[in-house]
């Protein structure tokens, strides 16, 4: 295999010696370091297909981190390995950590697409013919890799990891695939999903220009379904909310849902509505047009180059105003 760049990465003479010995058929093993939340394992999911394709003899193993295990694309890999950081509640010692990093085992190609001082400690005591990552600071370049692509907030992440394939030679995709059923839209009873909110409060909206907004849609959109879709923990709870649109027979609560159950009814969703959160990644994937509402975090990172995905921002970086978010809805569903 080539590397595929002239100054848009960086690599060893060695990892050009040893990419030049290796063809896509005779890689049988490949690890992908993958350290996150559901929503950058949906993120994930298009890198897991097309090396499957790329590599069509190779055997996949994941590696995760226990806290980090739902949503992991186990149907895309062949193997799952863990790296458990607590066991029934206590922090696992040192060598229980190693004992779990040695269990990865050899590999022909490694992937870090964690870019974390764990998954590092895993890339330099796994052995790999190359060992390829996307760290944002460069020194950690020739510490723990062979291969290296640039990464950056303004570049769509999923694009960011389809490039440890570019640099390869595999082929590029104009279109995305997660790997889920083309689901229809529910035509009969269509309805929009809004998620009020984040991982962190400080990523959420706040809840009064959401209860606007859900009003103003439903005044707006009355033959539409308008679910509030509520989270498994405390601060996302809807109740409050809810209550302050009693007015609205068209809207209506979610309670939260098991995986299995939620892809396929974001998939069937007319729109989701989000702040910068897993659930729109999710929709993302499912194939839904999704409204974003960002103002601290970087849009550009998660908005994929599809007309159909939409992020409400401004250059300020102030909370958009119910209107601007409201105009993009309007849009999207004209």
């Amino acid at each position: 295999m080539k590397l595929w760049y002239e100054k848009g990465a960086w690599a060893t003479r060695k990892a050009r010696e040893r990419a030049a010995a290796m063809s896509p058929e005779s890689v049988r093993s490949i690890a992908v370091i993958r350290h996150a939340a559901i929503g950058d394992m949906m993120v994930l999911r298009p890198f897991l297909i097309q090396a499957r394709e790329f590599f069509p003899n190779a055997k996949i193993t994941l590696s995760i981190v226990n806290n980090y295990a739902y949503g992991a694309p186990e149907d895309l890999v062949d193997r799952v390995h863990v790296v458990h950081k607590k066991k029934e509640g206590k922090k696992t010692t040192y060598g229980e950590r190693l004992g779990d990093i040695k269990a990865l085992g050899e590999h022909d190609i490694v992937f870090d697409m964690a870019d974390t001082s764990l998954s590092g400690i895993i890339c330099m005591m796994t052995k790999a013919r190359l060992k390829i990552g996307f760290p944002y600071r460069k020194f950690k370049n020739s510490l723990f890799y062979d291969i290296a692509v640039l990464r950056s907030d303004l570049v769509p992440e999923v694009e960011t990891l389809l490039h440890m394939l570019y640099i390869l030679g595999a082929p590029k995709k104009q279109v995305l695939e997660y790997g889920y059923p083309s689901y229809e839209t529910d035509r009969e009873r269509p309805y929009i999903v809004y998620f009020t909110t984040a991982s962190l409060g400080w990523k959420c909206w706040s809840q009064d220009r959401f209860a606007e907004l859900i009003a103003r849609s439903a005044d707006a959109y009355p033959d539409v379904e308008h679910v509030v879709l509520e989270g498994i923990r405390d601060y996302e709870k809807v109740d409050g909310l809810m209550e302050s649109l009693r007015a609205y027979p068209a809207v209506r609560k979610l309670d939260p849902m098991p995986l299995e159950e939620l892809m396929p009814f974001l998939g069937k969703a007319r729109m989701v509505v989000s702040g910068d959160t897993g659930i729109r990644n999710m929709a993302i994937a499912a194939g839904t047009p999704t409204v974003g509402i960002f103002f601290f975090t970087v849009p550009y990172r998660y908005l994929p180059i599809d007309r159909r995905h939409h992020a409400v921002f401004n250059a300020e970086g102030d909370e958009p105003q119910v209107e601007e978010v409201m105009h993009c809805i309007n849009g999207c569903l004209a």
